[in-house]
């Protein structure tokens, strides 16, 4: 009876503590408040800085390595709070992150020093309730009986799940961790830990684990190597390729998707596909956010300032109807700096402009017709429209703004032909109302042929219209720009509404878009004998035996692409190209060029470059010349013709003076 009871008392008293520690830590409102800030994603930098942007929510510029910050420029938490249930008043950096629990405020981190109380490590996962899991825990299925260390933090397993492991956790001792407890509780409930280390041990035979390597704390293995998560022609991996770059943030989805990984890495790849320490990439190695562009809402003195950590909230699909492309089927909205952004959000680094992928510094504003496309299911919804605002106007209530007016000619099938025809004695036309909205089925059955209400009857009689999209949007009807309020040339917010038997709705995103509908202008063009400063005048002659000229111009857009050169004439009639020179190429051969995304350089004629006669060949002979300026600005354009909105590149700008003729010899 005696050892019943004693056994029974201690029941109560161990729930007792758990209970205690379970209730000893509460985040207060404002800590679940800022922390809120972070639910689509947050970071760590490499650095400290001072912000010269958003002021913190407690008032001070000051930016700590160890702060936890959010993709729009705020930050969520201090250092100094996630760390205080360990007794830390010292700011001890950030080097690892994964946010568990939003409503709760539960954090789980680790820090870059160990703590100078000697209560936790630099290698531990330390959670911000005040409980830790030892980093021998961690790593005791790879036999490793060193602190190796902790730099990518990333749980994986259902919400439910993790959320029972934390309350398991909350009352488990660092110790009781060890002797495989951990990969014990992780098999119960079917989640994992997944990390990477700061230093490398031997695994297997003739094998190693590096710090660029992903490793699961369930299993024991090495999931994605590092060569694996960088593709070649990065060298990564040891000993095959070479080089271990490391691996600093890790996030990715909660379900156990190794190619869904997020990741930076501890050094830098300057090679075909280049990436920094602070870029944050994905399985492979492609850059999904540059470093430059995390930081930019906190516009610090310098534009690189690494990355530590990283968390990222994936989501489910989305099934709503949603805007997908702008400016063409292969202009992805979130390649837009600012194209899926929360709604009425003003952002520096939100500049509307289309990130293209073939270097990093090209930046293209969209303008004449822009096609607007995306997802709309084949069913509930009864009208949609794509909106519109300039970027300085309020957010209007959801069926009160500005729609874009599109109408259509559709393809219908002509019992004459056998097939389907534009004839006008048959083709049908879609439209929307003056508000912008768009009647569904009829767009829906248009677009694919089906008969998408099950009633028997099809809108096109079963023909496919397939270049319908969401809108065409005819910027070139705005008014010319710079106006009061909106014009052709201004920075707009995009965003889809529809209804359905619920009521009116609209994307939880805005879209921001820059058009440019104004041509580059030339002021200047002329030709100077090297060396001597002296003008060959258009008409005019060179002297005999000059061969080499430098061309002299003067042009500006407020978003310049390239400029190109002609040189005609001869004995027989030649022609010699030079360029296109992009003002972002600081290495194209040119030699010159003074440039930059506004065009030429400062105030009146510029060098651009040498032109050699000789490059005519046995062309080059006593005769008269043209040289011809080409001017290119980086718009993407389309035009309509009511059926498809053809991609047509960007615009040329051939105001005058474009041309200057001269004389010259051999």
């Amino acid at each position: 009876m005696l050892e019943r009871n004693r056994v029974h008392v201690g029941f109560w008293t161990l729930l007792l503590f758990v209970l205690l520690l379970s209730t000893s830590w509460t985040a207060t409102a404002q800590e679940i408040d800022t922390l809120e800030w972070c639910r689509s994603g947050a970071f760590s930098t490499e650095e400290d800085f001072i912000s010269h942007g958003p002021v913190p929510f407690d008032g001070n510029r000051y930016i700590s390595d160890g702060d936890l910050l959010s993709f729009d420029g705020r930050v969520c938490a201090r250092n100094a709070w996630l760390a205080r249930q360990f007794d830390v008043v010292q700011d001890l950096g950030l080097d690892a992150v994964d946010i568990l629990d939003f409503e709760r405020g539960i954090v789980a981190f680790s820090t870059e020093l160990d703590s100078p109380h000697g209560n936790f490590t630099a290698g531990d996962v330390l959670f911000t309730p005040g409980f830790r899991i030892p980093n021998q825990a961690l790593v005791a299925p790879f036999q490793i009986s060193f602190n190796i260390g902790l730099d990518g933090l990333h749980f994986v397993g259902s919400d439910e799940n993790l959320r029972r492991f934390i309350d398991i956790a909350t009352g488990t001792p660092p110790d009781d961790w060890l002797g495989g407890k951990l990969q014990g509780v992780l098999h119960e409930l079917n989640i994992d830990i997944w990390f990477s280390v700061e230093g490398t041990a031997p695994y297997l035979r003739n094998s190693l684990i590096l710090d660029g390597d992903v490793l699961s704390a369930r299993h024991g293995i090495v999931l994605p190597h590092q060569s694996q998560l960088l593709s070649p022609p990065t060298p990564a991996g040891i000993p095959m390729r070479g080089v271990d770059f490391g691996l600093d943030g890790l996030t990715g989805r909660r379900e156990p998707d190794r190619r869904s990984l997020l990741f930076s890495t501890e050094i830098l790849y300057d090679g075909e596909s280049s990436f920094t320490d602070g870029d944050v990439l994905r399985y492979g190695g492609a850059i999904v956010f540059h470093n430059e562009d995390l930081v930019a809402p906190f516009e610090p003195a310098a534009r690189f300032l690494g990355v530590d950590a990283i968390h990222i909230a994936f989501r489910e699909p989305v099934y709503d109807p949603n805007i997908q492309t702008m400016c063409g089927d292969d202009h992805l909205v979130a390649d837009f700096e600012g194209g899926v952004a929360s709604i009425g959000s003003v952002n520096p680094a939100f500049t509307g402009l289309y990130r293209n992928a073939t270097d990093p510094d090209f930046r293209q504003p969209c303008g004449q017709y822009v096609p607007f496309d995306g997802f709309l299911p084949d069913s509930e919804v009864k009208r949609f429209r794509v909106v519109v605002r300039e970027i300085a106007e309020a957010v209007p209530a959801v069926g009160t703004g500005t729609g874009i007016q599109t109408t259509w000619q559709i393809a219908n099938w002509d019992p004459w032909l056998g097939a389907c025809s534009y004839n006008p004695a048959v083709a049908l036309t879609l439209q929307t109302d003056p508000d912008g909205w768009m009647e569904a089925l009829p767009y829906l059955e248009a677009k694919t042929g089906f008969d998408v209400d099950g009633d028997g009857v099809r809108f096109s009689n079963a023909c496919v219209n397939a270049g319908l999209r969401l809108a065409v949007w005819d910027t070139l009807s705005l008014p010319a720009g710079p106006a009061a309020g909106r014009d052709r040339e201004d920075h707009y917010v995009v965003w889809l509404e529809w209804e359905d038997s619920a009521g009116l709705h609209r994307e939880p995103v805005d879209h921001h878009i820059q058009l440019d509908n104004t041509r580059p202008v030339v002021s200047g063009l002329e030709m100077q004998l090297p060396d001597e400063g002296k003008v060959v005048q258009a008409c005019g002659e060179a002297p005999a035996g000059a061969s080499v000229f430098e061309v002299w111009g003067e042009f500006s857009d407020d978003h310049y692409l390239a400029f190109s050169l002609y040189v005609r004439g001869g004995s027989p009639p030649a022609t010699v190209t030079y360029g296109p020179h992009y003002h972002f190429d600081a290495d194209d051969g040119s030699g010159f060029k003074n440039t930059d995304a506004t065009g030429t350089v400062g105030s009146g004629l510029v060098h651009l470059r040498d032109i050699d006669m000789q490059d005519l060949g046995e062309s080059f002979t006593d005769c008269c010349y043209i040289l011809e300026l080409y001017v290119d600005d980086s718009t993407i354009r389309h035009s309509f013709n009511h059926r498809l909105a053809w991609y047509i590149g960007t615009w040329p700008g051939i105001p005058y003076p474009r041309f200057i003729t001269f004389a010259a010899a051999p």
